[in-house]
């Protein structure tokens, strides 16, 4: 039988599942729209965007299939895949913005791209990967413009694009250390409740255990009272009573540290015992 894995390692596989789901739905949802943005531009290809919005679909469906055992080689996998897909699709279409007549405002994807790794990636080593994807795409595009073309450009790109990226970098590594910060509180508390709960069975094990003491202290007080010759034997029981008295002691430093809550006003001590 395969171990449960702890609980905040499933809560943070989740998590990384649900971003590298919301970034395949806004692959399948947004490309397309890319096909309406580009309908009055001469020779725009529709098949770059459909084919970059059934990979994000076909990524979503396998993202749903292992949704209760997602790994985060999974969850990587599937991310780096699904915008590797995009920059292909805006590769080919960038160059046909760039080529039409009119006005174009260049990048706006690569740079929405950049913001959304930031915000969607799996891990910091992918959302490293991928901001210099989609940067490094703009820059390079830009490069095998002709100089015509790129004089036809607004002042400043595609600089602009690395101004984006400083700010999703700064985005996705504050998002990482949250994470980080986060499960470091979680396996704290986790930790504070283990450590309550053993507490609390100390101190009802104490309890438990006071009567029984008393009804031996008293029994070797009678003893030693009208058996003067078993004085060796009763000696015994007292120093084993007054160790265990030192452990009741011991446990009571751990009452203070507890946090009582209405249901511990009157403790079953029996019950905490048998859990």
């Amino acid at each position: 039988m395969i171990p449960a894995a702890p609980a905040h390692e499933l809560q943070e596989s989740h998590y990384r599942w649900r971003g590298a789901l919301v970034a395949c739905a806004l692959n399948a949802i947004g490309m397309p729209l890319d096909i309406f943005v580009g309908r009055d531009v001469p020779g725009m290809p529709k098949w770059p965007s459909l084919m970059s919005a059934a990979a994000g679909l076909l990524l979503a469906v396998v993202l749903l299939v292992r949704r209760r055992h997602p790994t985060y080689r999974l969850c990587a996998a599937v991310f780096l895949l699904n915008n590797a897909v995009i920059l292909v699709a805006l590769w080919i279409t960038s160059g046909v913005y760039a080529a039409a007549p009119g006005k174009w405002v260049p990048f706006q994807a690569n740079k929405l791209g950049v913001l959304a790794v930031a915000v969607l990636s799996p891990g910091l080593v992918t959302g490293l990967v991928m901001i210099v994807g989609f940067a490094g795409m703009a820059v390079i595009r830009y490069v095998m413009l002709s100089a015509e073309l790129q004089q036809r450009l607004p002042i400043g790109e595609p600089w602009v694009i690395l101004i984006y990226s400083i700010f999703a970098l700064a985005i996705l590594g504050y998002r990482v250390h949250s994470v980080a910060l986060s499960r470091r509180m979680f396996r704290l508390r986790t930790e504070s409740i283990a450590t309550q709960r053993l507490a609390r069975t100390f101190l009802a094990l104490r309890d438990f255990t006071n009567t029984p003491l008393q009804t031996i202290e008293l029994a070797a007080s009678v003893v030693r009272a009208r058996c003067p010759q078993t004085s060796t034997l009763v000696d015994r029981i007292d120093r084993s009573l007054d160790r265990l008295h030192r452990l009741n002691q011991a446990f009571s430093a751990y009452e203070s540290r507890i946090e009582w809550t209405q249901e511990d006003v009157s403790p079953d001590t029996g019950a905490v015992v048998d859990r």
